[in-house]
């Protein structure tokens, strides 16, 4: 991936933090920055000793969706464009959803139309108290069709019929019932939130955390017997994995386990504490 001024990638040992960096246009996306973040996530799936991957923007704004200059910019745009436009922007979302490492979303402030979506595709978001949301695209005469998908399953019916048929702003409050958040910080301690979660996610097995995500994801639309078989056949496989033994000897040795990376580098003694410690607390 070439550098961009748009996208900014951070890495930090085993973790990144993809920054939307358009703060003079709100972090809205246009054709080229959405094809960037689409070519960041990428580029970071292919990685596996990544254990966390944060998803931000610079300034006051997480994301005000897409940039409605660029939406106008052409009034006669065909059919034919307008289509592979918004494919190019379902790819950008469905990259960020499907990568196979677990994605926080940090929301700083305001999140509308498209914004939302990139909040929804994240498995983890917080949210500074004050952040706000609004399905916007109904003021503009538009549809919020490319995020419905993802919005759909992840707050379900009722919520959009209220909010993406009104257009009217939201409150992090809503969006935290709604299961569109995750957690609600002071705006002053969402970065060591943040910090805290991606050291919690990154002390944990590495491989079964990627194939408990990748589990979650096709168990959606399957039939019960499917989910059910499906089930049985990860926990099977997981039992025999490399990661699991060492898990067992370290509960019998009374010790925290010792993770390898995805990619099978030694990593370092987990800092999470392990059931005996449990055990130990109960007896």
């Amino acid at each position: 991936m070439k550098d961009s001024t748009l996208i900014l990638i951070e890495s930090n040992k085993n973790s990144a933090r993809v920054i939307l960096n358009r703060p003079d246009r709100r972090n809205a996306f246009d054709a080229r920055m959405a094809k960037e973040l689409c070519d960041a996530f990428t580029l970071l799936s292919q990685d596996s000793s990544l254990r966390a991957i944060t998803l931000a923007g610079t300034g006051t704004v997480f994301c005000a969706g897409a940039d409605i200059n660029w939406l106008a910019s052409d009034s006669a745009v065909s059919a034919a464009q307008a289509r592979e436009d918004a494919e190019q922007l379902a790819r950008m979302f469905r990259t960020i959803d499907e990568c196979p490492c677990p994605v926080i979303g940090q929301i700083q402030g305001p999140a509308f139309g498209g914004g939302v979506g990139l909040v929804a595709a994240c498995d983890i978001a917080v949210a500074a108290e004050d952040a706000t949301f609004a399905f916007s695209e109904v003021r503009l005469g538009m549809v919020a069709g490319v995020i419905a998908p993802l919005l759909l399953r992840k707050t379900g019916d009722s919520f959009l019929r209220r909010f993406c048929l009104t257009g009217e702003v939201f409150s992090v409050a809503a969006a935290k019932q709604y299961n569109l958040v995750h957690d609600v910080v002071e705006k002053d301690q969402l970065d060591s939130r943040v910090v805290e979660l991606v050291h919690a996610v990154s002390n944990l097995a590495p491989q079964a955390v990627r194939d408990t995500k990748s589990l979650i994801r096709r168990l959606r639309a399957v039939p019960d017997d499917e989910r059910w078989n499906a089930g049985i056949d990860a926990n099977a496989h997981a039992r025999l994995s490399a990661e699991a033994q060492e898990g067992f000897r370290a509960f019998l040795e009374r010790r925290s386990p010792v993770w390898t990376t995805a990619s099978g580098s030694q990593g370092k003694e987990s800092s999470i504490k392990g059931p005996y410690d449990v055990a130990e607390r109960r007896a």
